[in-house]
């Protein structure tokens, strides 16, 4: 069971998705500059929905048995979705656990990505792990380069990412914890 939720920041709630959020995302998802930067494609609503059902199951779960964690970044007093940030497994190494986010693009460039990045980094430290953590993007998205940089981690890799006929470049960054550990003291 997720504990300590809704993450409230400044001027942002991040808290579980609702199936009442399906239709916002499916849009959301679909938009041309989410398409280009995000690997996840949903082709159809109902494929969206089973796995938006699948993440609304997770929430239930004890925190050892919970596979992937995706919330809602809402604007806080509007509580308008416009957003999501996520917590799980690498793709191509499930031991490894990393974030990612997508901010509607009618709110790019305000802040909203790193700060929901540093609240989720905050609340796993608490509620769930201090391990390492990944972040996976593609090298032309700049914006979301500086996020992760702001957020304190460091590119550690550079790789390719297939599915399908789709090949697209990426970097791999991490936050090492224990770094960051040893620095607060």
């Amino acid at each position: 069971m997720l504990k300590n939720l809704p993450i409230v920041t400044e001027n942002l709630i991040i808290n579980e998705l609702k199936l009442e959020d399906l239709d916002y995302l499916y849009s959301f998802l679909n938009l041309k500059e989410i398409k280009e930067f995000l690997p996840d494609r949903y082709e159809t609503k109902e494929e969206l929905k089973h796995t938006l059902e699948w993440l609304i199951n997770n929430y239930s779960k004890n925190k050892n048995e919970i596979i992937r964690i995706s919330l809602g970044i809402r604007l806080k007093g509007q509580n308008k979705l416009i957003g999501w940030i996520t917590y799980g497994p690498l793709p191509y190494d499930e031991k490894l656990k990393e974030i990612a986010y997508a901010i509607d693009p009618a709110y790019w460039n305000r802040g909203y990505a790193t700060r929901a990045g540093k609240a989720l980094l905050e609340w796993l430290s608490k509620n769930i792990t201090d391990d390492d953590i990944f972040a996976e993007i593609n090298p032309k998205n700049h914006s979301s380069r500086r996020v992760l940089e702001k957020l304190g981690m460091a590119k550690i890799k550079e790789d390719t990412w297939k599915k399908g006929k789709i090949v697209e470049d990426l970097w791999i960054y991490k936050l090492k914890r224990s770094e960051n550990r040893a620095n607060q003291t």
